[in-house]
């Protein structure tokens, strides 16, 4: 299987346990869950500004990806008790 680069990250993930033999992913899952929360918690704004300057020059979707940043850690906050928030 290639780089797919507009595949969501754990459908990739789930589809790569399977390719490998795994028999249930729900432990593997479970694990990468929890490093992303990990890595979602300890985020700085200098993190989020970096990536967003990462992805592109252009200064409209700039604030389009980090609009929807805001309601990814919104989501993060709600939902998964995450409570840090880099875009305040």
């Amino acid at each position: 299987m290639g780089k797919a680069p507009c595949v969501h990250f754990m459908t990739a993930y789930i589809e790569y346990l399977l390719d490998q033999g795994i028999r249930t992913e729900n432990d593997y899952l479970g694990d990468a869950s929890r490093f992303l929360r990990f890595l979602l918690a300890r985020a700085t704004p200098a993190d989020v500004a970096e990536f967003v300057s990462t992805r592109s020059n252009e200064i409209e979707y700039q604030r389009r990806l980090t609009c929807r940043l805001r309601k990814f850690y919104k989501f993060a906050g709600e939902r998964l008790d995450i409570v840090n928030n880099p875009l305040g």
